[in-house]
């Protein structure tokens, strides 16, 4: 069946293909946020009833989060998930290079087809 929103599932198959590289990204978010607000790994672990080991392994990307998880680390950071999700979400303005080039450094679509499908969604066709 033919979707019209290829980039998207383009996106979302890249996340799902590159799970270990989204945890460490996520992780790596968490982990820049708690910096920047003073909050080291055993604060957190206290503010999120979490084992540290298991914060570190989460801010390494050695171990995904669960959505349940990820809202409790985010009322530990006092931040709405937005300041974490946003970097990873297609369509957001803030991202469009990023996941540009994070899907060719795998080839999963080519540049002309991207090209297209952004002229596509802007209305700049030719």
């Amino acid at each position: 069946m033919f979707n019209s929103n290829l980039e998207t599932i383009g996106v979302n198959q890249y996340i799902f293909n590159h799970k270990k590289e989204f945890n460490i990204e996520i992780g790596s978010k968490i982990k820049e946020l708690g910096t920047k607000k003073n909050i080291s790994a055993d604060q957190m672990a206290a503010r999120t009833m979490m084992a540290p080991s298991y914060i570190m392994q989460i801010e390494n990307g050695t171990n995904g989060v669960t959505l349940n998880k990820f809202v409790i680390i985010c009322n530990a950071l006092e931040i709405e998930p937005k300041e974490i999700l946003d970097d990873f979400l297609y369509g957001s303005k803030t991202n469009e290079d990023l996941i540009y080039n994070e899907l060719q450094k795998d080839k999963n679509l080519s540049k002309n087809i991207i090209n297209y499908l952004k002229k596509q969604k802007t209305g700049l066709e030719e």
